[in-house]
């Protein structure tokens, strides 16, 4: 490039004094600036992006000391991302015609605070036009009565998040708002804290504590890099919310609520938050690489070490089964199981053995139960082929399991399913992604027909991770769920979706809980190291279960029990 002689390292220094606007001109000079521009990714940029009070680390609060692969990809994502509030400003014109001659309006920032022009929220909004900026200076401000918003505004926090604390109940009945860099409290009349019926709100970096928000279709939601501590996010007929890169701490219930089906009457922010959902770097690899490798040392040697591992499967006798035929003599119905190990013998059990504890009070249980352990020990990985166990095994017969099946990776199997692929590309109800749910009751409800969809989450310390009831529908990409006390993944009452590539791990419960005739698709997840089995299907729970990893469980990889009917393929433990 044409630079007066001055080597490119004194370029970049000159550069890196630059704003972004004028950043944004040098890139447009030549394509041999617009390389040397490109080229400050990791110092202007970077400082760009932490130095920006409206967002925090792009990989918080997962990943906060993994840097991005591009800082100025992040920032760009983020910047698009924070305009998206301003959307629909051309809607508003009177006339598309008469706006092209007519001057447009410059924004006015209203300053809140001791000293300044206004000294309440609720004064600056009644002088507020469309677009102003509300500047909120460093303070607590308390509102009295319930603040409704009639026209398009951007609140914003002035200095560090926590300076500025706002003790309010918001009704949004306008079009679009944006809140950024506050510390949300419930009023004293309200645990409501924000509230929209048909409008679009975006909260950019703020607290919440102690409430609720509520958005109800055809409102929408974007919520990005904020903090609920104890707060319930509550989203019902929503046709698309979107939480990214936030953290949710100490629930005392399920921190977020989708409930609903998704409305069918979609506002004006709806196709541009699904613009902005498609413009986004996809989680999904475009190869993925075998689980096994994601595992560290200590899990792929106890994946591979000498053992016994199970799919136990408890239903009525059958004409198939030993008992139907000549029960043992002086054993009560139903008081016993039967096991049949690699010996080909029966060993009574208790009934209460491993997850049939399980069973919801509200469950009905066969009087004759049996149980089949299906055992084998564990030889080395070798390449076979795999196919399905759909029934009980033989009377007196020892099966041997292959030890390792050459499982596909999640994107071939994506490939060969459309309707997976079509489950993965679908973007409807709620989209929560990179976020971290932890130590609290619950972190996701779907019920009611509602849908979500879970990409990159980490849920840790819970009592349960993901609920899914009442005919809803969940796809779950890539996320991490371990140290629940109880399931991590519940589904319940025809609940249904997608399960794939999770890593689901030292739960207290099974790692996947299905009953009462929900069917998902669970798919190259690793379920290992759970204190009990790692999926259980039972009252008339379906399913497919089709090439996941699922070993090192305290009891059995599968339990199957009262008139559980899954499909299981290409296990391997």
């Amino acid at each position: 490039m044409e630079a007066g002689g001055l080597p490119l390292e004194l370029w970049r220094m000159i550069l890196a004094y630059l704003h972004l606007p004028d950043l944004g001109r040098c890139s447009l000079v030549c394509r041999a600036w617009y390389e040397l521009i490109l080229s400050l990714d990791s110092t202007r940029w970077r400082q760009l992006c932490l130095g920006c009070t409206e967002c925090r680390h792009p990989n918080w609060p997962n990943q906060p000391d993994v840097e991005p692969e591009s800082w100025r990809e992040a920032f760009k994502q983020h910047y698009l991302a924070s305009k998206t509030w301003t959307k629909n400003a051309l809607d508003l014109e009177s006339s598309v015609c008469f706006s092209l001659f007519r001057r447009r309006r410059e924004r006015r920032t209203l300053s809140v605070g001791p000293g300044h022009e206004f000294d309440s929220l609720s004064s600056a909004l009644a002088m507020a036009s469309l677009y102003d900026r509300i500047m909120l200076f460093p303070g607590v401000y308390e509102e009295q009565g319930e603040i409704i918003l009639k026209v398009p505004v951007e609140i914003v926090g002035h200095g560090k998040l926590g300076e500025v604390a706002l003790l309010a109940s918001i009704d949004q009945h306008c079009s679009t708002t944006r809140l950024c860099n506050l510390v949300f409290m419930p009023a004293w009349f309200s645990p409501i804290m924000y509230k929209t019926t048909s409008g679009h709100v975006q909260f950019d970096n703020c607290n919440f504590e102690n409430g609720h928000i509520q958005v109800h279709g055809p409102g929408t939601c974007q919520v990005k890099f904020c903090t609920f501590k104890n707060t319930h996010v509550f989203l019902h007929n929503v046709p698309l919310c979107v939480l990214e890169n936030c953290e949710f701490v100490g629930s005392e219930n399920n921190s977020v609520t989708v409930e609903g089906h998704p409305s069918a009457d979609k506002n004006w922010a709806y196709k541009y938050l699904l613009g902005l959902i498609k413009s986004s770097p996809p989680l999904l690899p475009p190869e993925d690489s075998d689980f096994l490798m994601s595992l560290d040392l200590e899990s792929r040697d106890q994946a591979w070490s000498p053992r016994t591992c199970d799919i136990v499967i408890e239903g009525s006798q059958s004409p198939t089964s030993p008992a139907a035929s000549s029960p043992k003599p002086g054993s009560k119905a139903g008081s016993q199981e039967a096991e049949v190990g690699s010996d080909g013998e029966r060993v009574a059990q208790t009934s209460d053995s491993s997850d049939g504890g399980l069973s919801p009070s509200g469950e009905e249980e066969d009087e004759d139960q049996l149980t089949y352990r299906l055992s084998y020990q564990v030889q080395g990985p070798r390449p076979v082929l795999g196919g399905s166990f759909l029934g009980p095994p033989l009377p007196g017969a020892s099966i041997q399991l292959p030890s390792c099946l050459v499982l596909n990776s999640l994107q071939q199997e994506l490939q060969k399913d459309k309707e997976a692929m079509a489950l993965v590309n679908s973007v409807q109800g709620c989209l929560i992604r990179k976020c971290l749910f932890r130590d609290g009751k619950g972190g996701v409800l779907v019920c009611s027909y509602g849908q979500a969809k879970m990409e990159g989450n980490i849920f840790r310390h819970l009592t349960y991770a993901v609920r899914c009831i009442h005919n809803s529908k969940i796809v779950m990409l890539r996320n991490d769920i371990y140290r629940c006390r109880a399931s991590g993944i519940f589904l319940r009452l025809e609940g249904g979706g997608l399960i794939a590539g999770n890593n689901i791990y030292h739960n207290a419960e099974a790692g996947v809980d299905i009953r009462k005739k929900s069917n998902p698709l669970i798919l190259c997840n690793q379920i290992h190291h759970g204190l009990r089995s790692g999926i259980v299907v039972l009252g008339n729970g379906k399913g497919i279960i089709r090439n996941n990893q699922i070993f090192s469980n305290k009891e059995a990889g599968i339990y199957i029990l009262y008139h559980g009917n899954p499909i299981v393929r290409y296990l391997c433990h």
